[in-house]
């Protein structure tokens, strides 16, 4: 990849902040109090990030609408997005393409990073985790709780460590999962 230097340096200062995934709504504050709600990972420094983080979801549909070929972010931190946006936006079915093109972009920049950034592995790896975790989200949201447990699974496997994950799991165990809107910091 000609251009992955240049997208690993978009990718370590990409990650700034999740979201819940909004069905209810509902304030920041009271979304993080509460122990029940799924979280969803998009890259805020990149095409639709300011829009997804001031929740105008039409706006960065519009945004991510253009084709990603023209653009100069990586394909997963795209996809991630769109499938943020998709889900954000209630477009399930769209939104079901648009995160497996994350995992599936996350993975190839994985085993097509050069040796020379190996160090940025752990990082890609983490984002490949929280494109399990989004996808993990939208599975559940749609009424397919193997297919979360499995992508959760999967994203716990890849980076054992990622909070987000752990969160996840946890609201996914608690079988009384809420859904509403949030801005956490990344940990």
């Amino acid at each position: 990849m000609s251009s992955h230097s240049r997208n690993s340096r978009k990718a370590t200062q990409a990650l700034h902040l999740a979201f819940a995934a909004a069905l209810l709504a509902g304030s920041a504050a009271q979304a993080a109090d509460q122990p029940h709600n799924f979280e969803l990972a998009a890259f805020s420094n990149t095409l639709a990030g300011d829009s997804l983080v001031r929740g105008n979801y039409e706006a960065a549909f519009q945004q991510l609408a253009i084709d990603e070929h023209s653009l100069t972010a990586s394909p997963a931190t795209i996809a991630t997005n769109r499938c943020v946006t998709l889900i954000m936006t209630h477009k399930f079915e769209e939104a079901h393409t648009a995160c497996n093109s994350a995992v599936s972009a996350a993975r190839l920049e994985i085993v097509s990073m050069p040796v020379s950034v190996a160090w940025a592995r752990q990082e890609f790896r983490d984002y490949l985790a929280l494109a399990y975790s989004n996808r993990a989200v939208l599975d559940y949201l749609t009424n397919d709780t193997t297919a979360a447990q499995a992508d959760l699974a999967k994203a716990k496997s890849v980076s054992p460590k990622a909070e987000l994950v752990a969160r996840n799991l946890t609201v996914l165990q608690s079988h009384n999962a809420v859904a509403q809107v949030a801005v956490v910091p990344k940990s």
